[in-house]
């Protein structure tokens, strides 16, 4: 058995070092990346961990992994539920009896699952005008707003959005059952039985670790700039780690921690894309556990193959990361089948509409092909996933999305129309007003102090579009917001939020 493990190893690193090498430049952030075949394990870096010391990134290199953390919070969750302490099944004003009565029948199997309906604390302070990475965000924040909620995204277990809100709340939970600081909970109850010995969670992000990588984002124009989040914000993100320790967990967590894997169901029985912390599907013919992070300029990603006993995992610290969960996965599982070539009718062009969640598809001809968007380039289309049928289009994803969009006309509201809806508006919710400004026939979103204002682009009826991830519906006494939707869930990050007209 140790030849066989020595031979596949020996036939991993050179497809490892063959791969690297397309992508490492000179004076610029990387990635460390690292593959375990049957629990024998080869990592490799590239780049720079500090562009300002030409400090180069080295396996051991600690960086931050984003919302790979979910699943080291799920598995504190579980490990609670397994000591006694707490079911998934009771409901979480047992432990957060601050919120509201709007979560009387959120369920701690809920959020870990994203069935919750709990709104997104990034979102929401977003829309205060603190989008994250402004300012030194904390919990005691994270409960402030989620407290003020009164309604939820969907009633509970109905319907599949990805929330970090339901994560935040998570980790406040095994803090309050356990009797322990969250970071201590998970390096004894998680992190050391699993070998992890390179990882922490950043609880404190004044806090020294050795070997840690700084992240960076490209800089308009040429060149990088710093992105590194400035908040005391864990259990959603926020486990500095190693490729070797993702590895590790990769391996074991199959067997180890069989609850992560449960897929989810909604009420009806209906199913999701989620586990407990990991996203499930079958990729390259064989089921995969996988979830991707991105935190500020850092990204990150592990997926584990059971049946294969191949683990893939991938830090970088640079926001712009080259193709290498698909290089990898092509090399190491088997290549994907690509899209079918196709090319679409230019007569689809147009808006369309779920009239279930409001989402909004945009088409439109761009170098004679048509492509999907609400600016720039927008995207190439799948003919996989898209499929059109008269003024209709179906959509199907890998994240288990399935809806009919119909086409809509597109609201041409007239400047006196306009004039009516400029006013002053406010969510006590978040606590924050909004002017709605009328200039040069265009109605505009202004938020004090922002000296920038945010064009409301009319959709359909009564309906406008802020940047392609906003919805601003208008209704008899003010308008509600819904924001962070996409083609791959249909469901949002934030929904229902109501401003009130005050003026």
């Amino acid at each position: 058995m140790k030849e066989l493990l020595f031979v596949l190893l020996l036939a991993t690193s050179p497809r490892l070092d063959e791969i690297i090498a397309k992508h490492a430049k000179p004076n610029e952030p990387g990635c460390t990346v690292g593959v375990s075949s049957n629990g024998e394990i080869a990592t490799r870096a590239f780049g720079l961990a500090n562009l300002e010391y030409d400090i180069p990134l080295t396996p051991d290199s600690i960086l931050e992994s984003g919302s790979v953390s979910k699943q080291f919070t799920a598995a504190s969750v579980v490990q609670l539920a397994r000591d006694g302490k707490l079911s998934l099944d009771d409901r979480i004003r047992k432990y957060l009896p601050e919120l509201s009565s709007a979560y009387d029948k959120v369920t701690i199997r809920q959020m870990l699952a994203h069935t919750s309906g709990i709104r997104d604390w990034g979102t929401l302070m977003s829309l205060q005008g603190w989008r994250r990475g402004t300012r030194a965000d904390s919990h005691l924040h994270v409960l402030q707003l989620l407290v003020k909620q009164r309604a939820l995204n969907f009633e509970p277990g109905t319907e599949f959005s990805y929330s970090n809100s339901n994560y935040n709340l998570a980790a406040i939970i095994v803090e309050r059952v356990s009797g322990k600081p969250f970071a201590q909970f998970v390096q004894e109850r998680v992190f050391t039985p699993a070998g992890m010995t390179h990882s922490s969670v950043r609880d404190d992000w004044t806090r020294i670790v050795r070997n840690r990588a700084s992240a960076y984002d490209p800089r308009e124009g040429g060149g990088f700039e710093t992105d590194i989040h400035f908040e005391n914000i864990y259990g959603n993100c926020c486990v500095l780690t190693t490729a070797g320790d993702l590895l590790r967990w990769g391996d074991q967590m199959p067997a180890a921690w069989p609850e992560l894997q449960v897929p989810s169901k909604l009420n009806n029985g209906g199913p999701t894309p989620y586990g407990l912390g990991v996203f499930l599907s079958k990729t390259r013919g064989t089921p995969e556990l996988w979830h991707t992070g991105a935190t500020a300029g850092w990204r990150g990603y592990l997926a584990t193959y059971p049946e294969k006993k191949v683990s893939i995992a991938i830090l970088c610290n640079r926001s712009d990361t080259p193709p290498l969960i698909r290089e990898l996965g092509d090399a190491f599982i088997g290549p994907v089948t690509p899209p079918r070539k196709q090319s679409f009718d230019a007569k689809f062009a147009g808006l369309y509409r779920d009239s279930k969640t409001d989402a909004v598809l945009r088409f439109f001809v761009k170098d004679n092909e048509l492509r999907i968007g609400f600016g720039g380039n927008g995207q190439a289309l799948n003919p996989d996933v898209v499929h059109f049928d008269g003024d209709r289009v179906h959509l199907t994803t890998t994240d288990g999305y399935d809806a009919t969009y119909q086409r809509v006309a597109e609201w041409k509201p007239s400047p006196a129309e306009l004039k009516k809806l400029a006013g002053t508006y406010r969510s006590d919710e978040i606590w924050t007003t909004y002017e709605l400004r009328l200039k040069d026939g265009k109605l505009f979103v202004h938020l004090d102090p922002d000296p920038n204002d945010d064009e409301l682009v009319p959709t359909f009826a009564n309906a406008f579009h802020i940047g392609g991830g906003v919805l601003v519906t208008m209704n008899g006494d003010g308008f509600d917001v819904k924001s962070d939707f996409g083609m791959a869930s249909g469901t949002a990050r934030l929904e229902r939020l109501h401003f009130k007209r005050v003026q």
